[in-house]
């Protein structure tokens, strides 16, 4: 959490001038109003798919156990060696990527690559870094790994933070970001997926999470990954370099 918060506060304060962020901060504090409400403003279709999700989720409860143990029992050097360094890509590195990307568009003046870094930051930062561990903490599930079973709940309790899955959240929300500013390449949102999918099954596979743990981390991350950039696309939020550093404007 301390590293997500650090690295997105450095991403959103390059700039040498206060009034350059304005613009900006102004869309982060419109998007975390529009995620909140949200749910006020849904249609049929939005609750169809929110209900699609939560049965998915539980679908993948009944059968968490024997998911569980098929996934982990899928044991070779080449598998184990992918696995386990893809999984940081729904932590750590996946941030340093997503900062990379900002800090590449800005300087090769690459205002697709740029927006996309810096979309990935924030959906990081709100999904990973505020709604999953808030739900976390409500739920209280314990990990496969400590071998108390797929029912054992303990709210309010931070031994307890298998579900949803951190890693997942986090890995689709900056891929979800990505594929969303580079819908128009073939090949981007395939490999951001792809990625984030391997993240999910790498968390499965170590017994650190269930399935229905990564299903629900991974579809948060999309939701609220996919509904910022949208955000920015369509008020147009244009973020450029200057001699002072990052310039943003918004225009609705």
């Amino acid at each position: 959490m301390k590293r997500l918060l650090h690295i997105f506060i450095i991403a959103t304060t390059c700039a040498a001038h206060a009034d350059t962020l304005k613009p900006l901060a102004h869309q982060v504090v419109k998007d975390a109003k529009d995620l909140a409400t949200a749910p006020v403003r849904w249609r049929e279709h939005e609750w169809l798919r929110l209900a699609e999700g939560a049965a998915i989720v539980a679908g993948a409860y009944v059968a968490d156990n024997q998911i569980e143990r098929f996934v982990s029992r899928q044991q070779n050097q080449v598998l184990n060696q992918y696995l386990r360094g893809v999984t940081h890509l729904g932590g750590g590195y996946g941030l340093d990527l997503a900062a990379l990307l900002a800090a590449g568009g800005y300087l090769r003046h690459d205002d697709q690559m740029m927006s996309a870094g810096v979309d990935a930051l924030e959906s990081s930062f709100v999904a990973a870094g505020i709604v999953t561990p808030a739900i976390k903490e409500v739920v209280g599930r314990a990990r496969p790994i400590a071998g108390l079973g797929k029912h054992s709940f303990h709210s309010f309790n931070s031994k307890y933070d298998s579900f949803p899955s951190g890693h997942a959240t986090n890995a689709f929300a900056i891929a979800s970001a990505v594929a969303t500013r580079y819908d128009d390449n073939r090949y981007i949102p395939a490999v951001a997926y792809a990625l984030a999918t391997s993240v999910a099954v790498a968390r499965v596979h170590d017994r650190v999470h269930f399935a229905s743990d990564v299903l629900a981390g991974g579809m948060i991350g999309h939701a609220i990954g996919k509904s910022i950039t949208l955000n920015h696309r369509r008020a147009k939020v244009v973020v450029v370099p200057s001699r002072a550093g990052f310039s943003a404007a918004v225009r609705w």
